[in-house]
This record gives C-alpha cells, sequence and structure tokens, in this order.
C-alpha cells in the first residue's frame, strides 16, 4: 500500500498546479480560491434532535483531538460577519453552545484561514435546520470536514478509515462519504464554474456544494473512496450487508462496519481518476456498480445560474456527474496473471469515439482534446458542426482539434463498434 499511497502523492504534486487557484485578493499567492484535498461529508435525518446535536458536537471535540491546534478562526452562531478565535472557548464551552441551539439553527465553521473568502486546509462545519423547517422544506443536516492530503502518510490510511467509522457510529448518518474532493470557501459562488471544469477533468473528485439537498434522503450522492451506508439504506435497497459481500467480485472493496452501518473502501487509497491517464478507476467503478441501487436517483443542481456566460453545473450535467462511473470500462492497469514479470497491460483498449473541427457531431454529450499541453472540455450537440476552440485566456484559435467523447447524453457507447 505504501507504494500506491506515494504513487498518489507524487500524482497530486504533479499535478498541483492544475487543479489549484490562487485569491486574486492575496498578493502573496499563498491563499486559494479553490483546491483539492481530502473531504468528508455526514448527511443526518433529524438533526435538529437534542441527541443529534449532541453527537455533532462530539464530532467537534472528535476533530479537536486531532486537529484543533490547526483551527484560527470561525463562527458558532451562524454570522460569518462576526468570526472568533477558535481558542475563545473550550472544547467544552463549545459543546455546551450547540447543545443550546437543540431546538433552533445549528450553523458553525471552524477553519485555519481567517479570511472567509480563502480555502482552508483544516475546517469543519455543520448546517442543521429546527425541527419545523426540516418538516416543512425537507433539507437535511450535514457534517463536512476537510484535511489535506498529507493525512494520508501523517495520520494514516487506516486511521482515518477508522476515524471514519467512529464518526459514523457518533453520528449514525443516512450516508456520507471521505475521499478526494475539490475544496472551496465560504463564499464559494463566484467559483462554481472552475469546479465544473476541474469536474470533468478529475472524475475521482467530489463536488460538495448543496450538501442539505433533499433529494439525499432518498440515497447516497455518489461513491468516493470510502462511501458509508446506514443499515438502514442498506436494508432498503441492497438486501444486506452479507448479500453485498457475496456480490462484490473486487477483493480490493472492503466492509468495515460499524454499529448501524457500514463503510465501504474502494481501493487501497483515494483516487484522482484524471481523465489524460485513468479517468475511470477500477475500484471506483466496481463499488459504484455494486452500491449504485442505494444511491439517490437525482440531486440538485451542482452549480447555480451563470452570471457572465461561464459553464457551470445544471440539472442535467450534474445527473450526469453523479452518474459518470456507470456503465463505463474501468482505465486502471492491473498486472497480467498469465505471466511472472512486473508487465503490466491496459484495461481500456478501445478507441473512443472522436470528431475534428468542421465535422458534424454525431452524438450529444462531453468531449475532451488536449490542446496547448491542457485537457480542454466541450459539451458538443448532435448534428452540429464543430466550431474552432477559442482559448479564454489568450484568445487563439484552434482549427484542427480532434475531439474524444467521453459522456454521451443518451447514456450509449463511447467507443467505436
Amino acid at each position: 500500500m505504501q507504494d500506491k499511497l506515494q504513487k498518489l502523492l507524487d500524482e497530486y504534486q504533479e499535478n498541483y498546479n492544475r487543479f489549484t487557484y490562487g485569491h486574486y485578493l492575496d498578493p502573496n499567492n499563498i491563499e486559494d480560491a479553490i483546491k483539492t484535498g481530502l473531504v468528508g461529508c455526514y448527511y443526518l435525518d433529524q438533526g435538529y434532535l437534542p441527541e443529534k446535536r449532541q453527537a455533532i458536537g462530539q464530532v467537534l471535540a472528535l476533530y479537536d483531538k486531532y486537529w484543533g491546534n490547526k483551527l484560527k478562526f470561525g463562527f458558532l452562531d451562524g454570522n460569518p460577519n462576526q468570526l472568533h478565535p477558535y481558542q475563545k472557548f473550550s472544547i467544552d464551552k463549545k459543546q455546551d453552545l450547540i447543545n443550546n441551539y437543540a431546538f433552533e439553527t445549528l450553523n458553525f465553521y471552524w477553519s485555519n484561514v481567517d479570511n472567509l473568502e480563502f480555502v482552508p486546509e483544516y475546517f469543519i462545519e455543520t448546517f442543521s435546520k429546527p425541527e419545523w423547517y426540516e418538516k416543512l422544506h425537507q433539507d437535511i443536516t450535514y457534517v463536512q470536514l476537510y484535511l489535506p492530503i498529507s493525512e494520508l502518510k501523517e495520520f494514516g490510511v487506516e486511521q482515518l478509515i477508522a476515524l471514519n467509522q467512529q464518526i459514523s457510529e457518533i453520528l449514525q448518518p443516512m450516508h456520507g462519504f471521505f475521499g478526494l474532493g475539490i475544496q472551496h470557501s465560504h463564499e464559494y459562488y463566484d467559483y462554481q464554474y472552475l469546479e465544473y471544469e476541474l469536474a470533468h477533468q478529475f472524475l475521482g473528485l467530489d463536488i460538495s456544494n448543496d450538501e442539505d439537498d433533499e433529494h439525499l434522503r432518498d440515497g447516497f450522492k455518489c461513491i468516493n473512496w470510502l462511501t458509508i451506508l446506514s443499515d438502514q439504506l442498506i436494508t432498503d435497497k441492497l438486501g444486506s450487508l452479507e448479500t453485498l459481500k457475496e456480490r462484490n467480485n473486487d477483493n480490493e472493496i472492503r466492509f468495515y462496519p460499524y454499529t448501524g452501518g457500514v463503510v465501504v473502501r474502494a481501493g487501497e487509497v483515494p483516487e484522482l481518476g484524471d481523465v489524460a491517464s485513468n479517468p475511470y478507476p477500477k475500484h471506483y467503478v466496481n463499488v459504484n456498480a455494486l452500491l449504485k441501487p442505494a444511491r439517490a436517483p437525482e440531486i440538485a443542481s451542482l452549480g447555480f445560474g451563470s452570471i457572465n456566460g461561464e459553464v457551470r453545473f445544471n440539472n442535467r450535467t450534474s445527473k450526469e456527474w453523479q452518474s459518470r462511473f456507470d456503465d463505463v470500462e474501468a482505465t486502471d492497469i492491473a498486472v497480467s496473471h498469465e505471466q511472472q514479470s512486473a508487465e503490466v497491460i491496459n484495461m481500456d483498449s478501445k478507441v473512443r469515439i472522436s470528431i475534428q473541427t468542421g465535422q458534424l457531431c454525431p452524438h450529444t454529450g462531453v468531449y475532451s482534446a488536449q490542446i496547448n499541453g491542457k485537457v480542454e472540455y466541450r459539451e458538443l450537440i448532435q448534428g452540429y458542426k464543430v466550431e474552432p476552440f477559442i482559448d479564454s485566456e489568450t484568445q487563439q484559435v484552434y482549427n484542427d482539434v480532434t475531439w474524444q467523447l467521453l459522456r454521451r447524453e443518451d447514456g450509449g457507447n463511447v467507443f467505436r463498434d
């Protein structure tokens, strides 16, 4: 596993500038507007109950135990306009204050940054509405946390899995996830177009910006390295844990039960899912197929409306993102069992449907191309001529580009017959 972990950390560093954007408000180029790291989120029903609020306080104390020294500023009363030093209140006092919000909106946010415009590396947040609001609007409570990817090595892979078991046992969520995702600031709305681009460049990344979505009452949002399922969700949608284990044919999909549910692990370490090299990691594809019946049939849009013509997620593309691991060929490389050598073979030997500038698009969907050393994406529509590509930064026009089909809107095959 150490080799796989080091390979992931190396891949992360090599691609760091592809998924990290410095913030224009920081002339020193230290603070970021968007970045990638470890993201966990746990979705709760009836989060307004006093025992649920107490459980949320326990999880804050658990995060504080390991990373409290990293947290600097935030708020406890839902007011982002008035930040407080994290150490201003003891963890016992914070838990008392959380319990005092037992029947009101509970919203706290603690991170390692002193400006909510910037993206934190260490962060924990909760948003929970009162009973009357939840029953009327069906919003759900969530607890979300961030960690830098370095914690896979520093805290430990197995320790992070055990921590997710512990958090899940405390919170008793309907479902949840933990793995690589896009980390954003409290003021994330301006950067949804960047999230859209990154989500189509790295398919292993979670997009987490609508966590109280009522659709998540019907199932989990999407798989990740760790997917958390309650016993109730398993019973309702998957039969039983034993049945799930019997259906599993991938020895790197592992199950970590806790009282009230199970954590399902897809492979030794998280995956970036870089479309340029390994868009459909084998274990992600397999765990997606295994757990798909328990997935929410739909989710709310992961983006708001465009304000300046930029592309953001809409309802259709959000659904496509949610189902991006459905009915695809895994692209992991694997050791050939026919040979004793370390020779590797590529599992994705098929040729993707491609189209050149000036040709008529054969299938509506998402296409990618390598242009001037970067991976670019376009949504093309069947029957329309593919127009030249114009670089948004340099305004250079590219008249000879070959686009490869990544996902068809009609769900059809993306490979040539």
